[in-house]
């Protein structure tokens, strides 16, 4: 008999639990799948809704619109955007006539108010207008004011249905978590309501509690009694003390997104984070409410399951994981209204349906455990076990089917993980005695069932085991994995996720709102409605710039970029870097059959670099003495490096060329850039022997020679025109971006594990060298001067962490620049301006003029109103030209800005958006556009960089294959060699 119950568990005869493997020690936990079921799609259909039944993303959907018309910006918007500007744009022209005047010397820790989240000088102009769909919608409320209440549980004791203690009960209260804070939460608020049925209520089900009303309660804290999910005769006694309110006033909210006056706000960023918390509590409450049909990921994530399901297998290296779509949604204040940002995302999820399909689909059997190649399956599998939410479909008669008297569990020699037929528990009679017999047996004598030769799943405790076999459990669905993924998963999940702008705008419009609530009822009682279509807004594509080289008689010779790219035929770099000399290279093999890189292949890649190219390098390599140019994968992880690099070393060698057989997935890289950047100071590049041994590989040939030539310290290519800010080459452009340590087991590793810094800069007007190290270099290249504007680029930052950046990191970069320019002079003036890649603000063409041959916007997009706050300067750029999927673009904010709007005025805006425009073609390793500009790039690269150093605190997969047993100290591998310090050792 199957008895699934209900939300309060436990009913009936049906047994419910946590999977896990019954290896002897305990191990394990599983989350199970859905066979070999593909994309189960979705619902088609236009921006403002339907159900199409177009197939997923097989062609590029070229129809943005209805017969050519599409709905035009909110005109009271535009207007309104308008008059705000040219109210701020008065106030900047007096204030830039006043700071004229005035010798610009501020405070070294302290910045002017009026440079400090700057007013928006203007709206941009340059660029060819275009209108665009936005992935947002409208929201019209009330003005009103919402009622904030916290809350926290505690279990004082579990009692029968009858009211009597459970033998169970444990005097001490204990915090209610996990699964059953949500239903604590949803017996909360029915226990409110029932107290006063006109309260109208949302919950995220964790914390938070949003009310029309100010709530009047009779007893604080609320007792309620909560039904235990794996017992039918068992409630835990709840006790819900709410704390509040605090108010969220929508008036206020209202007043400001309509006139951005600040008013009792001003100076804070965001504006409103409370209101704005509150409304996404509402928003999400209808989504977070459906348990079994939609699941709650992280503050704004929702993905429906049951027949709404969009789901793909990954089932890569024996993880039975699924990548399933759902939504993201989010309400950010606009300019005259209010706005839902709606997204499509995609999740991993452990599979959902029988077990047994599963270890069918994958050849899970009992596994001994000298059988490795089974072990490593079985292991891999077993990963994503623990704390598998599972229904087991089975009568229980008590006292049967579980050990008795203390009699352990008997288990069949070797078996790392048995099935039925290798464990053997000790059966009651009934009558003091009993016997052993087998899971198999008792099956086939209580049930009549004969069970197949699969592993047991344990639903206990490692100490106290119950045991299932596989063909009565069932998976949870809308399990979500927290939990780094391999290079074949990811691989497989960015193909999942890879879909046309069309695709991603129809199910945000269609199966989006369904998903979200959005026309439900919900949300009719807080008086909050969405309206049904996308918005448009007004965009502008920028001129793509030219790009110079050097032909073959050491002449300029420009290139024009197509579709934000170009190639380099027939010309050579701008100029060469440093002589390479003394070069090697190393095959690393992970079998003793790959196919390796001889000697005179690698002559013909430098005889390529260096005539094609114009880098400088020698044509032949220097080998050992032993003639040996390769050495095993292994033999690489233990000492094998480190005697090749001291062969190096003691050789002079300057570049050294690592050449894989396969792809690294065993730390191996990390390995190979320790050593290289902090060891031994050796400037190295990992390539593949796949690519090398192709005939005529030109292109990657090309790909590897940029690289080598910026760590050579040369140029690769140039803008044509400088940038209007840069000509005078008395500016210095520089990117930071911070990591910090991912793989801490206790909260006291974390706090005592550093966070990096990744920091590059600017040494000249090239635009081209972008070393890790600073101030210094600069003087060197520009005769001894220092800069008098410093561009700065802040990479990753999110909104509520911008005032941090003003508050805590701009104060030292005073200090840096008062602790090396002379006393007398003054200091640099300094922009900083945070590049955000990680949101979720997504536009797409209205019509097929506007759109690129992958259906995206077109290159150089630029949005700066619409979906902006008119009071702040930010936009929305898109360098790049996406070749398949959908195009994000990159969000810049200007927090704080002593140059722009003092030099250019009311143009200020334009020589901005121009300036990282233009910054975006100047990537040196690449011959196209890129998405975030080069600062911000770099700085992430460096941090990355600093990440492979650091294996150990910041990659645990790395970390688990990276050999102590060499000679370098950890200490040692935590600074760059001096003898790379001032070069792009990092590209």
């Amino acid at each position: 008999m199957s008895d699934r119950g209900g939300d309060r568990g436990g009913g009936g005869s049906s047994a419910r639990g946590r999977g896990g493997f019954s290896d002897r020690s305990g191990r394990g936990g599983y989350r199970g799948g859905r066979g070999d079921g593909g994309d189960r799609g979705g619902r088609g259909g236009g921006f403002r809704g339907g159900r199409g039944g177009r197939p997923r993303d097989t062609t590029i959907e070229l129809a943005y619109s209805v017969n050519g018309s599409f709905p035009q910006p909110d005109a009271a918007v535009t207007a309104l955007e308008d008059r705000l500007i040219k109210t701020q744009r008065s106030s900047a022209a007096g204030l830039a006539a006043q700071m004229a005047k005035t010798n610009i010397q501020a405070p070294p820790l302290q910045a002017r108010s009026t440079d400090v989240f700057p007013l928006r000088p203007a709206f941009g102009t340059s660029g060819q207008p275009v209108t665009l769909w936005s992935n947002y919608f409208n929201v019209t409320f009330k003005p009103m004011v919402l009622y904030k209440y916290t809350f926290e549980f505690v279990q004082v004791g579990s009692e029968t249905s009858s009211g009597e203690p459970s033998k169970s009960s444990k005097a001490a209260s204990r915090e209610v978590k996990g699964r059953k804070l949500y239903f604590a939460v949803r017996e909360l608020l029915a226990t409110l309501k029932a107290a006063d049925k006109t309260l109208v209520l949302a919950t995220e089900y964790k914390s938070q509690l949003v009310s029309l009303q100010k709530l009047k309660l009779a007893e604080n804290p609320v007792r309620f009694r909560l039904a235990v999910e794996t017992s039918g005769d068992k409630w835990d006694v709840i006790e819900a003390t709410i704390h509040g309110p605090t108010e969220a006033p929508l008036d206020a909210l209202l007043k400001y997104v309509g006139t951005m006056s600040e008013g009792p706000v001003d100076g804070l960023f965001p504006k409103y984070p409370d209101v704005v918390d509150a409304l996404n509590v509402i928003l999400g409450h209808g989504p977070r409410s459906k348990l079994h049909d939609i699941s709650a990921v992280g503050s704004a994530r929702f993905f429906p399951f049951g027949k709404d399901e969009a789901a793909t297998n990954l089932f890569q290296d024996f993880h039975q994981l699924i990548a399933a779509r759902g939504f993201f949604q989010s309400a950010r204040l606009g300019t005259g209204r209010l706005l839902l940002n709606a997204n499509v995302s995609h999740g991993v999820f452990r599979a959902a349906g029988r077990l047994a399909d599963l270890f069918d689909r994958f050849q899970i059997r009992p596994t001994q455990a000298l059988d490795n190649q089974a072990m490593r399956k079985i292991k891999a599998f077993a990963k994503f076990m623990p704390k598998t939410r599972v229904w087991a479909e089975i009568t229980l008669s008590t006292g049967e089917a579980k050990p008795s008297d203390g009699k352990p569990l008997k288990f069949a020699p070797n078996y790392e993980y048995p099935g039925p037929k290798q464990v053997q528990f000790f059966l009651n009679d009934g009558k003091g005695g009993g016997q052993y017999i087998s899971v198999f047996d008792y099956f086939k004598m209580k049930y009549k069932k004969t069970l197949k030769d699969y592993p047991l799943v344990n639903l206990g405790r490692a100490d106290k085991p119950t045991l299932f076999p596989a063909e009565v459990i069932e998976i949870q669905p809308g399990q979500s994995v927290k939990a780094r993924l391999t290079m074949n998963e990811t691989t497989a999940m960015l193909d999942v996720a890879c879909r046309s702008p069309f695709s991603n705008a129809t199910s945000i419009s269609a199966d989006g709102r369904k998903t979200l609530g959005l026309d439900d009822n919900g949300l009719k009682p807080f008086g909050i409605s969405v309206d049904k279509g996308l918005l448009t807004v007004r965009g502008r594509v920028l001129n793509v710039p030219m790009i110079s080289y050097l032909n073959n008689q050491q002449k300029r010779s420009d290139v024009s970029p197509f579709n934000g790219s170009w190639n380099m035929r027939n010309v050579r770099v701008v100029k060469p870097g440093a002589m390479i000399e003394r070069w090697t290279f190393l095959n690393i093999m992970k079998r003793s059959d790959s196919p390796i890189i001889e000697v005179p292949a690698m002559k013909d890649f430098a005889k390529f670099l260096g005539s094609n190219m114009g880098i400088r390098i020698k044509d032949s390599p220097l080998v050992p003495g032993d003639g040996k140019m390769f050495t095993s994968w292994d033999r690489a992880m233990s000492d094998g490096l480190e005697n090749f690099f001291t062969w190096a070393k003691n050789n002079r060698i300057q570049y050294v060329f690592f050449v894989l057989t396969e792809k690294d997935s065993q730390g191996l890289y990390s390995r190979i850039k320790s050593l290289s950047d902090c060891t031994f100071g050796i400037h190295t590049s990992v390539v593949t022997s796949k690519h090398l041994l192709k005939p005529n590989n030109f292109m990657y040939y090309a790909n590897v020679g940029l690289k080598v030539n910026l760590k050579a310290g040369g140029v690769n290519h140039r803008l044509r025109e400088d940038v209007g800010l840069l000509k005078e080459g008395r500016t210095m452009v520089a990117g930071y971006d911070v990591t910090h340590p991912t793989n801490m087991t206790t909260a006291r590793d974390a706090r005592e594990a550093p966070s990096l810094v990744g920091l590059v800069a600017s040494i000249d007007k090239d635009l081209a060298q972008w070393p890790a190290t600073r101030l210094e270099l600069w003087q060197k290249h520009n005769q001894g001067a220092l800069p008098d504007n410093i561009v700065i680029f802040r990479d990753g930052v999110s909104e509520g962490q911008f005032s941090q950046v003003l508050e805590l990191e701009l104060p030292s970069i005073r200090q840096a620049c008062r602790a090396k320019y002379p006393a007398n002079a003054s200091p640099p003036r300094l922009t900083i301006v945070v590049s955000v890649k990680r949101h979720q603000t997504r536009f797409f063409p209205t019509s097929s003029d506007a759109m690129s041959d992958s259906g995206n916007i077109r290159n150089g997009t630029v949005v700066d109103r619409g979906v902006t706050q008119a009071r702040y300067w930010d936009f929305f750029l898109t360098a790049h030209h996406a070749l398949k999927g959908t195009a994000r673009p990159a969000h810049y904010t200007v927090i704080l800005d002593e140059i722009f709007r003092q030099k250019y005025k009311a143009t200020a805006a334009n020589e901005l958006e121009r300036l990282t425009h233009e910054l975006c073609y100047l990537y040196g390793r690449a011959t196209k556009a890129v998405s975030i500009c080069p600062p911000a790039y770099y700085a992430d690269i460096v941090c990355e960089r600093a990440r492979a150093h650091r294996p150990e605190i910041f990659d645990a997969s790395d970390a688990d294959s990276v050999s102590t047993a060499g000679k370098v100290s950890p200490a040692a591998s935590r600074q760059v060699h001096e003898t790379l310090q001032d070069s792009m050792y990092y590209i």
